[in-house]
């Protein structure tokens, strides 16, 4: 009978544990990120393997831009009503929805008309570029995801990231479903992946507003303060959001106008990046649960309970980014293989030495990602922006050297080795930026570099000793 108490016990133990696991707001965001980021990483696969090189240079290069823009439409909205979302009153919530709609949907028709303007006027050098799939398809895919990423904002406010991950998961996973079926039985381009993409994320927006997620339905409570109000902060949300984009994407498109690499080189840079895409999808998943608490001891002028999450995202992550960084260093080029297959096979020993500057960076990311979240939610979005403007006109001004500088002065260098200094210009910058923002940090509260690693060990090490206590306790039972 005690045998069987215990059994009991620990049994029951046990399932309390993995409900509050899977109810736990950060592990929801975590399982969003790493189950859209697998099924993002499958069709990546997919896509390299039934895509041309040059048609997968298309497709990063729709994609990567599209990144851009959206940075642009989302910062001017999003952060403002995470934030602005969290008032008590109501009737506030429906006016900064409403206002945020039509700012979303006038933002949507400024880019259309410039997008199709260029078809109109540069339509070869567009083609011979590589971005004419992008400015033909780009203003419909924004109008049909726009729904789903207001759900997004919504939720992210509420901290509901089971309906994040849901909507996430349907999303990328029609997708996937789509193209996989497609590799098996018909050839395709790069134009009908860009059609399969846009309806997926047309459905979802279907889907949601449906549900009445998205805030449509407020879009009648418009007003001017409050439209300025959103502007006001999301001016630069929206800067340090592009500046982000552009620390990721700079290089996609620097390489894609030199005449010399083009699309194609854009295609083999497109893995190590894969590698820094995937690597922040925990990264992401914290930052995104810190924010609101953050900004919530922030609002209520409680610092010490700012530092405490600060210090305790920040170290605990920093130290989990080392062990990524050491086990990518070990399996680099089994990653390369996976991901390239046999189109990259011959070219792995370069595209090896690229990846390998961005695994060095790789645990200096927490730092840089915190500090950013931090000064946001200290409604400082102006010291963060000017923090991304360095490291963006920085990496830019490098990425031009190194693609364009050192093929005229090295003209007999491969275009892998001039991928290389592009990646190395990308993560000088990138280290020289996490000492700004960590001085205007500094500057704003007393927070200590060498306190967020001691309070990182003090995590692992309590969390560590809880779980021992635990366990000698249920063996007594």
């Amino acid at each position: 009978m005690f045998h069987l108490h215990r059994r009991s016990f620990n049994t029951h133990a046990l399932k309390k544990v993995i409900v509050k696991i899977l109810n736990d707001q950060n592990f929801l965001s975590l399982a969003a990120n790493l189950s859209t980021a697998v099924m993002g990483l499958l069709s990546f696969i997919i896509l390299m393997r039934m895509l041309t090189i040059n048609d997968f240079g298309k497709w990063v290069l729709f994609t990567t831009p599209a990144s851009l823009i959206d940075m642009l439409r989302f910062g001017l909205t999003k952060d403002a009503l995470v934030r602005f979302l969290n008032s008590p009153d109501k009737e506030d919530k429906k006016i900064y929805l409403g206002s945020s709609w039509v700012i979303g949907l006038l933002a949507i028709l400024v880019i259309t008309i410039l997008l199709w303007i260029l078809i109109l006027i540069i339509p070869d050098s567009l083609s011979s570029s590589g971005y004419d799939v992008f400015c033909y398809w780009y203003p419909i895919f924004a109008l049909a995801s726009l729904p789903w990423n207001y759900a997004w904002t919504i939720f992210q406010s509420d901290v509901d990231f089971k309906r994040i991950f849901w909507i996430r998961f349907f999303n990328l996973c029609s997708f996937l479903v789509i193209i996989t079926t497609s590799y098996f039985i018909i050839t395709i381009n790069v134009t009908i992946v860009v059609i399969i993409y846009i309806t997926t994320n047309l459905f979802t927006s279907i889907f949601c507003l449906a549900k009445k997620w998205t805030g449509f339905q407020f879009i009648k409570y418009l007003s001017r303060e409050k439209t300025m109000e959103i502007l006001n902060y999301g001016k630069y949300s929206m800067a340090t959001r592009i500046g982000s984009s552009l620390l990721k994407g700079a290089d996609a498109f620097i390489i894609s106008f030199s005449s010399f690499m083009g699309p194609a080189s854009v295609a083999i840079y497109a893995i190590p990046m894969k590698f820094v895409e995937l690597i922040e999808i925990p990264l992401n998943s914290f930052a995104v649960t810190a924010f609101p608490k953050l900004s919530q001891a922030s609002l209520s002028n409680n610092m010490d309970k700012f530092k405490k999450i600060f210090y305790t995202y920040t170290g605990a992550i920093a130290y989990l980014y080392i062990v990524i960084a050491i086990l990518s260093l070990i399996f680099n080029k089994l990653f390369i293989i996976l991901l390239g297959g046999a189109n990259y096979r011959m070219l792995v020993p370069e595209i090896s030495n690229i990846l390998l500057v961005f695994i060095v960076f790789s645990f200096l990311l927490p730092l840089d990602r915190f500090t950013g979240v931090a000064l946001d939610s200290l409604n400082q979005p102006k010291r963060n922006f000017q923090k991304i403007v360095f490291m963006a006109s920085f990496n830019i001004l490098g990425d031009i050297f190194a693609v364009f500088g050192m093929h005229a002065i090295f003209p007999e260098l491969p275009a892998t080795t001039l991928l290389l200094f592009v990646a190395m210009a990308s993560v000088l910058f990138a280290c020289v930026g996490l000492l700004i923002g960590y001085r205007f940090l500094k500057q704003l509260t007393d927070i200590s570099f060498f306190t967020i690693f001691g309070k990182g060990f003090q995590f692992y090490k309590f969390l560590t000793i809880d779980y021992l206590s635990k366990n000698k306790q249920n063996l007594r039972l």
